[in-house]
């Protein structure tokens, strides 16, 4: 069992649980909201298919088909969000023993007892450590982390230019139509598309709704990640007062989407291994800090009784000063 053991912990951390399956199941309002978005991204597509782009342009035109790629990517970006693992810190990463109260505060989960790295943070949904943990978000019901940053930030864009496309053909062919109906008559009767249902009208002017909400949710969300990404600075750090160490935004955005500018950036693909030998530089560094933290640590207190001698018992004892400094007394 042992040998089980050792053999596991000596795998790098993206060789184990990062590839596991990952779903957060303890945020009902996580799971509704991931569920209703996919929702909306294929009633939208139904509503430009059959009522708008099907019948002005057909479904086999450019702008049918570039709206079903965009489409299709922002679902996909949005799934991959949703069921990768953000870049949570293995269990088996437990910190050393003993640490003194400020190391142990800045560096120690006090709920999981894990490492916790520079940017990490304990995530109640999700209940892991998640290294450079931005925020939870219940539309992707996970967690923004090192790992799903890059797929957020793609669903963000790919549901923003659905939106725009939306917003646009919509509000097109209610101008054509009402421009172009006093050319109509009996013998030249209106298109299809100009002469609509009322379940059409119903359905257009839903889809015209959700474009007009979600490109401002989309937008203001993504300018809100450009501005942490370019400060370097996670949201939950932003909270605390934490700054992040100032880099060309171009470094920041390499992190994010891996490696150079090029078509991949715009492609959800799995973490590239500049990504996961990060990841796994910023466990064993940690790890390998707090060792030599626990050493020197626990020097001090086998070298306290000698070096403060009957002085210190007299004091109220060597003891009682160390449980105070390692606060747990």
């Amino acid at each position: 069992m042992s040998g089980e053991t050792n053999k596991k912990e000596a795998l790098p951390p993206d060789q184990t649980e990062l590839r596991w399956p990952w779903w957060v199941t303890g945020d009902c309002c996580g799971l509704v909201c991931a569920f209703v978005t996919n929702i909306l991204h294929f009633f939208a597509y139904y509503v430009q298919m059959k009522y708008v782009i099907g019948p002005w342009y057909g479904t086999l035109s450019y702008s049918a088909i570039g709206y079903s790629i965009v489409m299709l990517l922002a679902v996909i970006s949005h799934n991959m969000c949703r069921f990768t693992n953000p870049g949570t810190v293995p269990l088996s990463f437990v910190a050393p023993t003993p640490l003194d109260v400020d190391t142990r505060r800045n560096y120690v989960c006090k709920r999981s007892h894990v490492i916790k790295p520079p940017t990490a943070h304990y995530c109640r949904e999700a209940r892991r450590v998640v290294v450079r943990m931005d925020h939870y978000c219940p539309w992707v019901n996970n967690v923004v982390g090192m790992f799903t940053q890059k797929y957020f930030l793609l669903f963000l864009l790919y549901t923003f230019l659905c939106c725009v496309f939306s917003g646009i053909t919509l509000t097109s062919r209610a101008w054509s139509c009402s421009r172009q109906s006093r050319y109509y008559s009996r013998h030249n009767p209106k298109p299809s598309f100009c002469n609509p249902e009322p379940h059409d009208v119903i359905l257009c002017v839903i889809n015209f709704v959700e474009a007009l909400l979600f490109v401002l949710f989309t937008g203001c969300m993504g300018a809100d990640q450009f501005e942490a990404i370019s400060k370097n600075t996670p949201y939950i750090d932003r909270l605390q007062g934490i700054k992040g160490r100032q880099r060309p935004i171009c470094e920041n955005l390499k992190d994010v989407f891996g490696g150079r500018f090029s078509l991949t950036w715009f492609l959800p693909l799995p973490p590239s291994r500049e990504a996961r030998a990060s990841f796994n530089k910023m466990l064993y560094d940690t790890r390998a800090h707090l060792r030599k933290e626990a050493q020197k640590y626990q020097q001090e207190i086998d070298q306290a009784p000698t070096v403060q001698g009957e002085a210190v018992d007299h004091a109220g004892g060597s003891n009682g000063a160390l449980r105070r400094r390692n606060g747990s007394g």
